[in-house]
């Protein structure tokens, strides 16, 4: 059941990562620079191979490289009238994508 609960909770957390790196590498369309995808879009590239492994170190400090994403989610729906709706779908699975790494965590502790 525990197994079970960890196997979800992994494909949730790679599928939602997934969606977010396509949110991301999508910005361009919506008008949102180049440079600022790339800032946003490297940082989430990092935690992947841990992700992949559900290794705990990495799944620890990955919730750590929304961050770079967020700032740049949050200026452009504030600021670029154009890239409002491309910003708030990436809100939106930012937290998700944080909400799924605690999940996955929680599991892993469980399975400890």
């Amino acid at each position: 059941m525990i197994a079970a609960r960890a196997q979800s909770a992994r494909r949730a957390a790679l599928l939602i990562w997934a969606l977010l790196i396509a949110s991301v590498t999508a910005w361009p369309l919506a008008g949102i620079g180049w440079i600022a995808t790339a800032l946003a879009l490297l940082p989430l590239l990092l935690p992947l191979p841990g992700i992949l492994r559900k290794a705990p170190g990495t799944l620890r400090w990955s919730s750590l490289t929304l961050a770079p994403a967020l700032a740049v989610a949050v200026t452009e729906l504030l600021v670029n009238s154009r890239a409002r709706i491309p910003a708030a779908l990436t809100l939106a699975l930012i937290l998700a994508a944080f909400a799924a790494i605690v999940a996955l965590l929680r599991t892993i502790s469980r399975d400890a």
